[in-house]
């Protein structure tokens, strides 16, 4: 508000313009308060603000979730959901690679140690078959030989099990911007 006031003091705005910078001022600090009735709110204004964001168009950002724990899955598709995303579930690899995927606008979170083969294979055999998309790896393993896995992969983010909802939905929101630049 200082700025505004040395500005009508030194003359270099008048007075109407003023009273209309600083009534813009106040209308935007009126819209942040009323967006921020809560924090949990805050946090899903902003998910869905990432998700609208990230892909620059009018339809939502598709989501493929791959995990062999049925319970994992409800749970990452509640809540990749409602943060305004498409979200596709997979409980085998194998399920991923014979479905029709998206090209663009989309990413995947995928579970390193599965039955079939690891998340890794799949991201690498969907690469093969021009069909990759940048990926989220996750998992509940932390033993020398999953650090290496993920090391080495062109992952955007390995997130270990139990992980919060924050830098999951933000590691999604990084994919996709990524998606979206291909």
């Amino acid at each position: 508000m200082s700025f505004v006031r040395n500005t009508i003091e030194t003359g270099r705005r008048d007075r109407d313009d003023a009273d209309s910078f600083e009534m813009k001022i106040i209308t935007n600090l009126a819209r942040k308060a009323a967006v921020r009735p809560s924090a949990k709110a805050s946090r899903t204004v902003k998910s869905k603000l990432r998700a609208t964001k990230a892909v620059g168009t009018i339809s939502p950002a598709t989501v493929l979730v791959v995990d062999d724990d049925p319970s994992l899955l409800r749970s990452l598709n509640r809540l990749v959901s409602a943060s305004g995303f498409l979200v596709k579930t997979f409980a085998k690899p194998s399920e991923l690679l014979a479905s029709d995927t998206p090209r663009s606008n989309a990413c995947m979170v995928v579970d390193i140690d599965m039955p079939e083969m690891t998340g890794i294979e799949m991201c690498e055999a969907l690469k093969d078959l021009g069909r990759g998309l940048p990926a989220i790896l996750i998992t509940g393993r932390t033993d020398a030989r999953t650090r290496s896995l993920a090391a080495q992969s062109d992952a955007v983010a390995v997130l270990f099990k139990p992980f919060d909802e924050e830098p999951l939905l933000d590691a999604i929101g990084r994919a996709l911007a990524l998606s979206t630049t291909k």
